[in-house]
């Protein structure tokens, strides 16, 4: 009985401290992209800001802009953003981390973490997009390395072949069949494979689909 009681209320703590991450964290999908949050750092220095603050703000309430507060920022500052970017609150931008156009010199690893430590190069648009960090096209992109995927392998879990994936870690791991088909090979007893020496090139018999079955021609 103790044991479930501890149970129940790591269950109701869980609960209550989601509950209190979503009171607190600022929800970017209904449009409060310029309000202020002391999460994301102090406000931005105003020197070069028109003097009359309501312009922009309400009251003494300095956390919220008026309802009609618009910025064209491509206008305003030949930057275009789209998607995801387009979406996000200004301050995660243009915070006290520095000058802007610092970190945008640096491309995407100026303000997102490279996951893939490196082993990917730079150029993450070749797998993202800007509308969301799912990347695309992975099978296309797979087909011009040693291993194109092919049958049940094009819908198998990356990590189950890349152990890393689940962190980003995509290093290259051998296509050798038995890297990851040594125990189906321990297994199999009809025919026995191992005494009759079928240990290796396994795609004479056997095609990407149905392992329980071979292919005799």
């Amino acid at each position: 009985m103790a044991i479930q009681l501890n149970k129940r209320r790591r269950v109701i703590l869980g609960l209550a401290a989601l509950i209190v991450v979503a009171c607190v964290t600022p929800d970017l999908q209904t449009g409060e992209r310029y309000r202020w949050w002391a999460g994301l750092g102090p406000v931005l220095p105003h020197d070069s800001f028109p003097g009359d603050c309501r312009l922009c703000h309400v009251g003494e309430n300095w956390t919220t802009l008026t309802e009609n507060f618009e910025f064209d920022h491509e206008l305003r500052t030949g930057v275009k953003l789209e998607g995801a970017h387009n979406r996000a609150q200004c301050l995660r931008c243009h915070n006290d981390r520095g000058p802007v156009a610092v970190f945008q010199s640096q491309g995407c690893t100026g303000c997102h973490e490279d996951t893939h430590y490196g082993e990917l190069g730079n150029d993450c648009s070749s797998c993202h997009g800007e509308n969301t960090w799912r990347a695309q096209g992975m099978i296309e992109r797979h087909n011009r390395t040693g291993f194109p995927l092919e049958g049940t392998h094009a819908v198998t879990a990356c990590h189950r072949c890349h152990p890393g994936a689940f962190n980003g870690n995509f290093l290259p791991t051998d296509n050798e069949c038995l890297t990851c088909h040594v125990d189906d090979l321990n297994g199999t007893n009809n025919p026995p494979h191992i005494p009759l020496g079928w240990v290796d090139r396994c795609d004479r018999c056997h095609l990407p689909t149905r392992w329980n079955q071979g292919r005799i021609n």
